[in-house]
């Protein structure tokens, strides 16, 4: 095994060969360091965590001190965090749970990478194994991973940067088999700068995906008065002079920065080190030692120039690269973060560094050579451009360098900037003639500078804004994490949020939604507290505001805003409802929809009655302009009226949306065919009910393959709802007997929701819990019980921790499928386990049922008689009885009001009855019962032909039960006439 030299500057890299586990030397000019990789997916790799310090020579420190700031050298003892790292023990020690996931926050500089690389040390101490994962570079080569070794008492796997990750690809880290199957407890310990909307999504997810503890850990500032920033700075004083050769009585006359007890730069401990070390350096070259953070950075960097320009220089192999050149290089490194040779020469050719690529070779080799990859990093063999390290010096080095605006002074006086800065990020972030390609770097640049831009405004005001004000779908390429965090900038341009906010899809989309609500709620705070005294411009805020909210899963705040549009909008259409009565219509509809996802269907009934009539007032003044509104409020309203029990009203306005928005998808399919295809389904849902199950088969159908078409062309837009269909079209399948077909596209409809909900948990983590149930099902009736009680098993456990959190609008869910539940258990032989899933699902019913009967009986009905059945297996008869006439006595009242939906539920409920009656030993009541059955499932095959199997075994517990009372005769005859009707059976099924 080969480990790259410090050879003949300007030639290749040298390779690496891979021998059982992925070992590495990466070279620190001549400092080896083995580093062992067990896993590697293209967004990541775990690998060893660097437990050890890594020395650098005396020889680079006089040219580079800087390289002591590296984290990785530790060229400061750790000191303090004394309760930061108590608090993280107790959290790794805890036995409750055997993975739990702590994230901890703090600005750049707080000393997170230190506290994390101390802990590391601590647990490594207590028989812990500790591991890193790492983001990899885009189109990254793999490397190649061995099996991980023996562990001990359990592992901690540190994730640095944790916010600049995808959130998909932290989800699928946290989900990776090597952290699940070690065996040991496992402490996922996430390392970030801000703790926001990213967090709260991604802790979310991990409470309902991982059914573990997520914690949020701020780090707050160590020195946080005189005497211990005083203390610090003397403790990296003298660490710092011992290394660069200083003597100790020299050090000791170093005092601390004039300023340090008033300026709250110096809070952080990476500021106080940067002072020392800049100070102790100085002292060496016999030079005043800077009085102030940004001069510290700036006199650091100049050593660097000074590095550049001796490499250059030198008389022995000098660097190819002009001092000016490897600046504008570092810079560069510093925006993109570490790429691959090939995407490295592609920037350097983006900002203008090279124009061949013998030239940009060079230039990455020469740079490489000053910066070569982190001591340890397994990808080092394969990456160029490597950043300044600590990130903050990085930053400092892209405030510096890029001048003020003109006519105004650069906030340090006497900084060596470059004109050639000012345009370095646009460059990067822009492909000439091809305004929509993000290069893969897109998400790193945006990010160092909004990074920047916090410390220094002008690069905030020269750089970053008319980058985006000028180019605002670049803050869309790089995705909702950058737009969170550009959101969440202090002194943000209102104006370039307007200009990004102008930019958002009209519709959802999974991949930005989070940062679109971000984004959207920054400007909503802004300009409401401008326009007091405006309701309409208040009320158009509002109504924006809740939709982006809705849609990246923010039910709370969604329905809070969309109440305020409301309000606003009903004084300007009481004055001027010409103008302003569809505005509060469609600010109805809204509510009406947040109401019912919040679990408020009476109020949503109320508020979407109120919308369906403004909209018909105006349609008939003016069809054209709102017969399009007037569908989506009669779609919505029949969907409030069902819930509410008004089966045939809600049927009579679907079909009237049906109607309207048949005739708008002949004039254009674009724009209505996802309205039509949603009406579709809920008109198969409405006739379903009734129980005319062929007819609903073919509205759904129709409904699907118009999803299937919108999808094909725009899934971000159409995708959540060709799986609502799908989910739909399996239910509808499986009640006229096409059960295979169910199966294939209910599975189909799982794998689109189970990716929705780890990109986005918080907006379709209960769509996929409802696509789980029915999957439930749709695997039983196939026969496949032990993969529907795994099904179910998962749909419990997601709507439990919903349900949790916000009863009302999870509670009946989880009662759905804890009865699922319930049945798989019983019909696997494990009925105890059934009892305690059926009992608390008729619990959770009982109570629903008694203050909504009309929303409630019918599920009640359903929980009672499994729960009948489960009783009568474990031989409790009496109370099975019970219990099982209480369900005939619910779905009779049902069946009268509504033969053709509930007959067949009563039929069922007659033959739970009868079995349980005839385990009593009254045979001839249950014979009777029976033949109620029967006559029904007879009355009801012509419109639903998968009865017949259900006819079929009554008939069969019928011959049983003659058979028991002597009745031979007529038994044998009823099984000449189900064995004749077997064929016929099948043929449906």
């Amino acid at each position: 095994m080969t480990a790259p030299g410090s050879g003949p500057v300007g030639g290749g890299v040298s390779g690496a060969t891979f021998n059982g586990p992925a070992a590495f030397i990466a070279g620190d000019h001549g400092t080896q360091h083995v580093h062992l990789v067990y896993q590697w997916r293209p967004a990541y790799r775990v690998e060893d965590y660097p437990l050890d310090a890594s020395p650098v020579s005396a020889r680079l420190l006089a040219g580079q001190p800087s390289r002591l700031l590296r984290a990785a050298h530790r060229a400061v003892p750790f000191t303090g965090r004394g309760r930061d790292l108590a608090k993280l023990a107790d959290w790794r020690d805890d036995p409750a749970d055997r993975l739990a996931v702590r994230l901890v926050h703090g600005p750049g500089g707080q000393g997170k990478t230190r506290l994390a690389a101390r802990f590391a040390e601590l647990s490594r101490a207590a028989g812990w194994t500790v591991w890193q994962a790492v983001a990899n570079e885009t189109g990254a080569d793999p490397l190649a991973a061995g099996p991980a070794p023996e562990l001990g008492a359990g592992v901690l796997l540190v994730v640095d940067y944790a916010e600049r990750w995808p959130t998909a690809d932290l989800r699928r880290l946290l989900q990776d088999p090597l952290v699940h199957r070690t065996g040991v407890p496992v402490r996922v310990l996430l390392l970030a700068r801000p703790a926001g909307l990213w967090w709260e999504s991604l802790e979310t997810w991990i409470g309902d995906t991982l059914d573990t503890l997520a914690e949020s850990h701020p780090l707050r500032p160590l020195a946080d008065d005189s005497t211990t920033r005083a203390d610090l700075f003397r403790h990296a004083r003298d660490s710092f002079a011992d290394l660069l050769g200083l003597p100790a009585a020299t050090a000791a006359l170093i005092r601390p920065p004039q300023d340090a007890e008033l300026d709250e730069d110096y809070g952080q401990v990476l500021t106080l080190h940067i002072a020392a070390l800049a100070a102790v350096d100085a002292a060496l070259h016999q030079e005043k030692a800077p009085d102030n953070p940004a001069r510290a950075s700036a006199h650091l960097l100049g050593r660097e120039r000074a590095h550049w320009r001796a490499l250059h220089q030198r008389s022995s192999q000098p660097l190819a690269t002009a001092p000016e050149s490897m600046g504008r290089a570092v810079l560069t490194a510093t925006l993109t973060r570490p790429l691959a040779r090939p995407h490295g020469l592609i920037a350097l050719a983006r900002v203008g560094l090279a124009d061949s690529s013998a030239a940009a070779n060079t230039l990455l080799d020469d740079h490489r050579f000053c910066y070569p990859p982190q001591p340890g990093d397994p990808a080092g063999g394969v990456t160029v451009l490597e950043p300044l390290y600590p990130d903050r010096l990085g930053e400092d080095f892209i405030g510096l360098a890029t001048p003020a605006a003109r006519g105004t002074a650069h906030p340090v006086a006497g900084a060596v900037t470059d004109d050639w800065a000012h345009q370095a990020a646009e460059r990067l972030l822009r492909t000439p003639g091809d305004a929509d390609a993000a290069a893969p770097w897109t998400r790193d640049v945006l990010i160092v500078l909004i990074e920047t831009a916090r410390r220094w405004p002008h690069v905030a005001t020269g750089q970053l804004f008319p980058l985006l004000r000028n180019h605002p779908e670049l803050a869309l390429l790089a995705g909702g994490t950058a737009l969170t965090t550009l959101a969440g900038l202090d002194d943000v341009d209102f104006s370039v949020l307007d200009a990004v906010r102008k930019r958002f899809p009209s519709e959802r989309n999974t991949d930005l939604d989070v940062g679109i609500a971000a984004v959207t709620a920054r400007l909503a705070r802004h300009r409401l507290a401008t326009i007091p005294d405006d309701p309409v411009a208040r009320a158009q805020v509002q109504d924006e505001l809740a939709v982006r909210q809705a849609r990246a899963g923010l039910r709370r705040p969604a329905l809070l805003a969309a109440r305020g549009a409301v309000e606003d909008w009903r004084a300007p259409a009481a004055e001027n409802p010409d103008v302003h009565a569809a505005d509060l219509a469609a600010s109805l509809v809204n509510l009406g929809v947040y109401l019912s996802a919040s679990g408020q269907p009476e109020e949503a009934l109320t508020v979407t009655e109120q919308a369906a009539d403004l909209y018909r007032a105006l349609a008939e003044t003016d069809r054209a302009a709102h017969e399009s509104d007037l569908g989506a409020a009669l779609n919505n309203l029949g969907i409030r009226l069902a819930a509410a029990g008004r089966q045939r009203e809600a049927l009579a306005v679907t079909e009237q949306a049906v109607e309207i928005r048949t005739r708008l998808v002949a004039l254009d399919l674009a724009a209505h065919g996802s309205d039509l295809a949603g009406s579709l389904n809920n008109l198969g849902i409405r006739l379903a009910a009734l129980g005319q199950h062929h007819e609903a088969l073919v509205a759904t159908v129709r409904g699907t393959e118009l999803y299937r078409e919108l999808a094909a062309k725009d899934p971000h837009a159409h995708e959540p709802d060709l799986a609502t269909s799908l989910t739909g079209l399996g239910v509808f399948l499986a009640e006229v007997g096409q059960r295979g077909a169910a199966l294939e596209v209910t599975e189909q409809a799982e794998e689109i929701w189970r990716r929705l909900a780890a990109a986005n948990p918080i907006a379709h983590e209960r769509d996929f819990a409802l696509t789980l149930n029915n999957l439930g099902i749709r695997l039983a009736e196939a026969g496949l019980l032990r993969e529907a009680l795994a099904t179910g098993e998962q749909a419990v456990e997601i709507r439990r921790r919903l349900a949790e959190d916000d009863p009302a609008a999870h509670e009946h869910d989880l009662a759905v499928s804890l009865t699922n539940l319930g049945s798989y258990l019983s019909g696997l032989g494990r009925p105890n386990e059934a009892l305690a899933a059926s009992e608390e699902t008729a619990e959770i019913r009982s109570r629903l049922a008694a203050r909504n009967p009309a929303d409630h009986d019918r599920d009640l009905a359903i929980s009672l008689n499994n729960l009948a059945g489960v009783l009568s297996t474990l031989g409790r008869h009496r109370e099975a009885r019970r219990t099982a006439e209480r369900t005939v006595e619910i779905w009779r009242r049902l069946a009268e009001e509504n033969p053709a939906a509930h007959a067949p539920s009563l039929a069922l409920a007659l033959a739970m009855t009868a079995h349980v009656i005839a385990a009593t030993g009254e045979l001839d009541e249950a014979l009777r019962i029976t033949g109620e059955s029967v006559e029904i499932y007879r009355s009801r095959i012509g419109a639903a032909p998968a009865l017949l199997s259900r006819l079929v075994d009554v008939m069969e517990m019928q011959a049983s039960i003659l058979d028991a009372l002597g009745r031979t005769g007529e038994a044998t005859q009823l099984r000449r006439w189900i064995a004749g009707t077997a064929g016929t059976a099948e043929t449906a099924t």
